[in-house]
């Protein structure tokens, strides 16, 4: 880039760590879209942090216990409710998905003892995830079509979008059904 207006500016530092605070212009969001579509909040640890109603029904209660029970990655690897409301093919997929988004947070905060403890416990309790953590995939898929099994009315495909807020690094999850055509 070779841009005079640029030429000595750096892009801002990348935070030590994730925020634990989400906006509150966000939270009235997730409210506002109760009856809409389910929306979820993770941070860049993967831990979830606030999802609305709709998800909430969509997605069942949260079942991970202890230091990582909010933890995404924890719960593809030591519960089965996330691979229940996914079903087998999009189940295995998730834990592909998992270790491979445990990966990339790790190389953005390679010194987060929290995600070093994380990835520990994974290793040491989960043969299932050590399988997928060698296999060494990177993820950088930010919308994908899922089935999901909604626990009042079956089987429907979701187009999920996520949206990033970088000075946070919060991910937001946008769930919408998606008709068939």
């Amino acid at each position: 880039w070779d841009d005079p207006a640029f030429r000595g500016r750096r892009c801002p530092p990348e935070p030590p760590s994730p925020a634990s605070v989400i906006r509150p212009g966000l939270l009235r969001l997730l409210r506002g879209l109760d009856d809409t579509m389910p929306v979820t909040v993770h941070d860049g640890r993967l831990d979830l942090l606030a999802r609305n109603k709709a998800a909430e029904e969509l997605l069942g209660p949260l079942t991970g216990v202890g230091r990582f029970g909010r933890n995404i990655a924890h719960q593809a690897f030591t519960t089965t409710v996330l691979s229940h409301v996914l079903g087998g093919d999009g189940g295995e997929r998730f834990l592909r998905v998992a270790a491979s988004e445990l990966r990339t947070a790790l190389g953005r905060y390679p010194e987060d003892d929290y995600l070093r403890s994380l990835f520990a416990e994974l290793t040491a309790t989960s043969q299932s995830f050590r399988d997928h953590w060698e296999n060494g995939e990177v993820s950088v898929s930010r919308s994908e079509i899922k089935q999901m099994r909604h626990p009042a009315h079956g089987w429907a495909r979701f187009e999920i979008e996520m949206l990033h807020d970088p000075e946070r690094d919060h991910w937001i999850m946008l769930y919408t059904t998606q008709d068939d055509e």
